[in-house]
């Protein structure tokens, strides 16, 4: 039987029937509404408060050209003709007081987490790099950085591999610092980078080539794509490869040289500021085909072995872990890797080496009266960083460098320069033989000794290991050389005194009833 509309609502037959065609109707309305309205849908922001002054109904009669007119910034008007803003106003404002970071010359390269120099002052140790490590601020600092004088828009790659702006960059520490090594050079206004670094000296490609014909299994842009340059300078290293469809992560800790990070970025090349230190780098693990440290004065047998392990971890299985060292001569007066971290570490370190060079070519080779073509065992009873030892390369003999155990333990600079050492305590023998050096050299040993041991008994351990004939050279106060000159002389040393702090003794072949032995034949 035929049911009509008005008798189904009159009769309330088939409620379901009835609230489903309800239902329908209403979207069906809401749908052709929403089709002709001129507005899209905005969210609502109560943090917002966008200005009213515009007309927000424009007429429907105005031409689809002469809306999109008025609305387009004139930069989007060239490109694409079917791309329609949207219809909202962008006129935005928020209360905020914003202010420049006030850090004096530094503020325009902060990073708060590593110039947080509060937390680093407090650091209980810097053995291992926690000084270079992330140390972020609470709360978060709102300042903004300021911009460099003069800066200006970068120069574009790929020019800017090798050039870029000196004002946008200003660190001209690096010039000089780097200068016999050619990672960057002033030139105008701009930096230009050569292509240079402290491992490739005849160029980044050059050294490139070298390594793959090194180990021919490296095919630079098939089986190796992703890099981690580790202490990566400047990163011409990573820049060339990108020739080599490789893309290389360099990087390095802030301010181990002056801003090398902010060059390479400033260059174009992918770079980040890290440190192998008591965290784990931000990389996950397998990550890398090749990690590469050429001088990268990383620790990676240290503490344990961990920076090794590390490195284990980040890196693919197969992958492939290239390490050049300081080679020589160059690593004797070079940076070494141990070198504490204090600011003024390097500085002490370099003077310690002119003052070395100096002393021995001014004074000790030609003013005291020894003859060192018959000498070829030298000790270095308290040798610091090894200076004396590396003012004598050049001469026929070698140097045994010892650190006492009681002063500051420079041994593993020692060796970081290529030179050798033992650790000793002056107040014991040492393990030598008797008769077994030319030349005993000391510079202020003595002052740190005299209170845990007699001076006399570290004469008698001198007496034993050097030889007939060979010397003792010794730089010390007037006080200590006074104390210690009637001791040599018992030993029937032959002693001469220069500018008042340069004691030199000559052994001969006494010994102890040669006296009784001289009066018999008498």
């Amino acid at each position: 039987m035929a049911i009509s509309v008005p008798s189904l609502f009159k009769e309330r037959k088939y409620p379901f029937l009835f609230a489903l065609s309800i239902l329908l109707i209403s979207f069906a309305i809401l749908l052709l509404s929403n089709s002709f309205s001129p507005f899209p849908s905005l969210p609502i922001s109560s943090d917002l408060h966008v200005s009213t002054s515009h007309d927000q109904s424009p007429s429907p009669l105005r031409s689809q050209s002469q809306t999109d007119t008025a609305r387009s910034p004139p930069e989007l008007q060239s490109g694409n003709d079917d791309a329609v803003p949207d219809v909202v106003d962008l006129n935005v404002s928020l209360d905020v007081q914003w202010r420049n970071c006030k850090l004096g010359a530094a503020s325009v390269d902060y990073i708060p987490c590593l110039d947080n120099w509060k937390a680093i002052k407090e650091l209980k140790s810097r053995t291992h790099m926690e000084h270079r490590e992330r140390h972020c601020p609470s709360p978060s600092p709102r300042c903004l950085v300021p911009l460099p004088s003069g800066y200006k828009v970068p120069v574009q790659w790929p020019k800017s591999r090798d050039m870029v702006w000196y004002d946008n960059v200003p660190h001209p520490k690096l010039v000089e610092y780097k200068k016999e090594q050619n990672w960057v050079r002033k030139s105008g206004d701009y930096f230009v980078f050569p292509g240079g670094g402290t491992q490739f000296k005849n160029g980044v490609n050059s050294y490139i080539d070298y390594i793959q014909k090194t180990l021919p299994a490296i095919k630079w842009g098939k089986n190796i794509r992703v890099i981690l340059d580790v202490g990566c300078g400047v990163a011409s290293f990573g820049g060339y490869l990108l020739d080599q469809n490789v893309i290389t992560m360099s990087f390095a800790p802030k301010d181990e040289h002056e801003a090398q990070i902010q060059f390479a970025l400033e260059r174009g090349i992918p770079a980040t500021l890290s440190v192998i230190g008591t965290q784990k780098l931000t990389f996950p693990d397998n990550a890398y085909d090749l990690i590469h440290c050429a001088r990268c004065r990383v620790h990676w047998d240290g503490d344990g072995g961990k920076p090794l392990l590390e490195l284990n971890r980040i890196l693919r299985p197969g992958g492939y872990f290239i390490w050049w060292p300081t080679p020589w001569p160059q690593r004797l007066t070079s940076k070494p890797p141990s070198l504490p971290s204090e600011p003024d570490a390097e500085d002490i370190f370099n003077e310690d080496t002119k003052h070395w060079a100096a002393l021995v070519s001014d004074v000790y080779l030609d003013g005291l009266g020894i003859s060192w073509a018959s000498i070829r065992n030298v000790m270095d009873m308290n040798a610091g960083y090894g200076g004396f030892a590396a003012a004598l390369i050049e001469l026929p003999l070698w140097v045994m460098n010892v650190v006492p155990i009681n002063a500051q333990d420079t041994l593993p600079i020692i060796f970081d320069r290529g030179l050798i050492g033992v650790y000793h305590d002056w107040c014991e023998s040492v393990n030598t033989y008797p008769r077994t050096y030319d030349l005993l050299h000391s510079s202020f040993l003595f002052k740190n000794h005299q209170e845990r041991c007699d001076i006399i008994d570290v004469v008698v351990e001198m007496d034993r290991i050097l030889r007939p004939g060979g010397y003792l050279l010794l730089q010390d106060t007037m006080e200590t050389i006074k104390k210690l000159n009637p001791v040599l002389r018992s030993l029937h040393w032959s002693t001469s005194l220069y500018q008042g702090q340069f004691l030199v003794a000559k052994k001969g072949f006494w010994r102890p009833g040669d006296d009784l032995d001289d009066k018999k034949h008498e």
